[in-house]
């Protein structure tokens, strides 16, 4: 959660009344007329279509020796990596770990040999061939998906906060008009505003299904935008 305080003028006590209230101007002063403000607080979300997915694989080898897990591998990490660069994905890692491998029993955990793992993970700016990427995976020599994330780039992100943080800022003003109206005083200048926003731009598929061809189809879902905003307004 990230919050800039874009402007301050005077301290402030806020006798709030749930999402708006009235505010003193400076502490210690009564309200009059001339340093009354009102205090309002609104959200808004906008959704957007993820457009950049990120596929991880993995090849697993197990066996009783650390040697015998690593020669069991299932694939070459070499041939899935360019298999889904083949596809237009772009290999952003690879991993290679070797480590015991244990089952529970009556009395606790028993080691039963080593495993060996390749993890390979690839990003794609076309979110519906993510299927395809795994598919590709999987023929190359991949035994596992380890899993599949759909994020929002850059310049998608920052123009979905903008749109949410003017959405918030129209809704701040409509309700500052309502109360001050009520009140019978009228929205003057900005006095503070305060911003914040969630941090989290990236959703996971949940489910993949098989065409008719026996091919893997993944549905992306959309990601949500927020923006809050806490904003005073003097009162004329």
């Amino acid at each position: 959660m990230d919050a800039k305080l874009l402007a301050i003028s005077g301290a402030v006590v806020l006798l709030a009344v749930g999402a708006v209230g009235l505010t003193v101007g400076n502490t210690g002063q009564a309200t009059t007329p001339d340093n009354a403000t009102v205090s309002v607080s609104a959200d808004a979300d906008v959704e957007r279509t993820p457009d950049r997915a990120v596929v991880t694989v993995a090849a697993v080898g197990r066996g009783e020796t650390a040697e015998a897990a690593r020669n069991a591998l299932s694939g070459d990490a070499q041939s899935i990596q360019q298999a889904l660069s083949g596809e237009d994905a772009t290999v952003t890692s690879s991993r290679f770990r070797i480590e015991p491998e244990y089952e529970r029993t009556e009395t606790g955990r028993e080691q039963v040999g080593y495993i060996a793992v390749h993890t390979i993970e690839a990003e794609t700016g076309d979110v519906n061939t993510t299927g395809t990427l795994v598919d590709t995976a999987v023929d190359a020599g991949a035994d596992r998906v380890e899993g599949i994330r759909y994020e929002l780039n850059e310049q998608t992100r920052q123009d979905a906060r903008e749109e949410a943080l003017q959405t918030a800022m129209d809704r701040a003003r409509a309700d500052a008009d309502t109360v001050a109206d009520a009140a019978d005083r009228s929205v003057g200048d900005v006095a503070t505003i305060q911003t914040s926003q969630s941090d989290n731009y990236v959703v996971y598929a949940e489910t993949a299904a098989a065409d008719a061809g026996g091919r893997t189809t993944i549905q992306p879902t959309t990601i949500t935008v927020d923006a809050s905003v806490q904003v005073t307004y003097t009162l004329d």
